[in-house]
């Protein structure tokens, strides 16, 4: 199955994209996705995100690997949630348990009252008595990898300080490059950065670390809207 590529033309309503900048760096990141080295298991799905906007900005490429099986049942209040409902559901899975003074403690009474129920509704969470938990992981979270890759023409330092920011969300980042030095390289996996550099054929790829998932909120956010972007695209 082709990937899906999402960008602010054909993003989800009510998600922030940034309009892509006419340049080099978008040939760049255009001549990567037309020959995207990315290996996955067949019963997977490729959802490619150009410059979403997150907390920590805009990364030029997001590549979500998710598993189509595991949104079978996911509901239509799913679509309805908000980065910060999500934001309170990292925080109950990372507890594997909150008790309802503890999220309105956390994230204020009004807001965690309605926000719990949201997630319950959207099959996220399970109560017991007076405290809330994490519905099994297997049927919550789709993604198995996501990718960061930030495109630089220049300015090696820039980039590969952004790259190291997208590991909050990431398992595994890389930096986007014309061309690099075995020095930068180097430096790079020192910090668990992966470097990416096309060749005559294809892209040359010097490895990331790969972390555990959801790293953060924003990965939440990331997997929710990847399975929202098939949806609107098999969905029209």
């Amino acid at each position: 199955m082709r990937p899906t590529i999402v960008d602010r033309d054909s993003a989800p309503e009510g998600i922030v994209f940034r309009r892509t900048l006419r340049g080099p760096e978008q040939e760049l990141v255009d001549s990567f996705i037309s020959a995207m080295p990315l290996a996955h298991a067949r019963d997977s799905r490729v959802t490619v995100l150009r410059e979403p906007g997150l907390e920590s900005g805009f990364p030029d490429l997001v590549i979500v690997v998710w598993r189509d099986a595991r949104t079978a049942g996911w509901n239509e209040s799913r679509m309805a949630l908000v980065p910060e409902d999500l934001r309170l559901m990292h925080y109950v899975f990372q507890r594997r348990r909150a008790t309802h003074s503890e999220l309105e403690n956390y994230f204020g009474s009004r807001f965690a009252r309605y926000s719990i129920a949201r997630l319950h509704d959207a099959g996220l969470v399970r109560t017991a008595g007076r405290a809330w938990f994490p519905c099994a992981f297997e049927r919550a979270f789709a993604a198995t990898k996501i990718i960061a890759i930030e495109a630089k023409i220049g300015k090696w330092t820039d980039v590969l300080n952004q790259a190291r920011l997208n590991t909050w969300f990431a398992s595994k980042s890389y930096v986007l490059v014309p061309r690099v030095s075995e020095e930068q390289v180097r430096n790079a996996q020192r910090c668990g950065i992966g470097v990416l550099s096309p060749e005559q054929d294809g892209i040359r790829e010097w490895g990331a670390s790969t972390a555990p998932l959801p790293r953060s909120y924003a990965s939440w956010v990331l997997n929710d809207l990847a399975w929202r972007a098939s949806k609107d695209h098999t969905n029209p």
